[in-house]
């Protein structure tokens, strides 16, 4: 106990001379949200990058690198909305996304889009408070209502790709990258920034 107080007279005695050391800064770790950057021109992103309204569409701020990455959307108000992927050429302005070779969504009307193309249609339509998840293993994208897996994939997704999300019609949409409300399937895991890879 002695040797504990002789270790803080010390640190006191210290700071009474004007020593003091100074704190490592931790380095903080970067979040991955929707791009501010790579969004539609009507578009408004809110709670620090994680919720979308307005018209229009916007890129996560990272590509999917890993091998198999899992990632959720709260359906917070109803509109017309999609959700998937899409490239740095994907057109954000366009709603629903889909029309073009650059963008895979599953939209608020059921339909799977891709290149102007319906290849999928789901009956169940997610409703308000429903989440959406979405997973790519760079073989084929899925998505889950509510944990339920839907049976529509994308085969055809192609070169880097970021996470997409779309609204339209008074639709807001919680993207979420972390902390999820359902367990990823087994295998997957959140989207990790390249840099982190390098360092696993």
């Amino acid at each position: 106990m002695a040797s504990i107080f002789c270790c803080f007279r010390g640190c006191s005695n210290l700071i009474d001379l004007g020593f003091t050391t100074q704190a490592v800064p931790t380095k903080k770790q970067p979040i991955i949200l929707l791009d501010s950057q790579q969004i539609g021109h009507e578009v408004v992103l809110v709670k620090d990058g994680s919720r979308i309204c307005g018209t229009g569409g916007a890129l996560g701020n990272t590509a999917i690198m890993q091998d198999k990455a899992y990632f959720e959307v709260r359906l917070q108000q109803t509109g017309v909305w999609g959700i998937g992927l899409g490239s740095e050429k994907a057109d954000l302005n366009s709603v629903p996304m889909g029309n073009d070779a650059e963008s895979w969504v599953l939209c608020s009307d059921g339909y799977l889009r891709h290149n102007k193309e319906e290849m999928h249609r789901i009956t169940q339509l997610p409703q308000e408070g429903d989440t959406i998840g979405v997973s790519y293993n760079h073989i084929e994208l899925n998505f889950y209502v509510n944990g339920q897996k839907l049976d529509c994939p994308f085969t055809n997704v192609r070169g880097q790709v970021y996470p997409a999300v779309y609204v339209d019609d008074g639709a807001v949409l919680d993207i979420v990258f972390e902390n999820f409300v359902r367990d990823p399937p087994p295998g997957y895991d959140k989207i990790m920034l390249e840099q982190s890879l390098l360092e696993t």
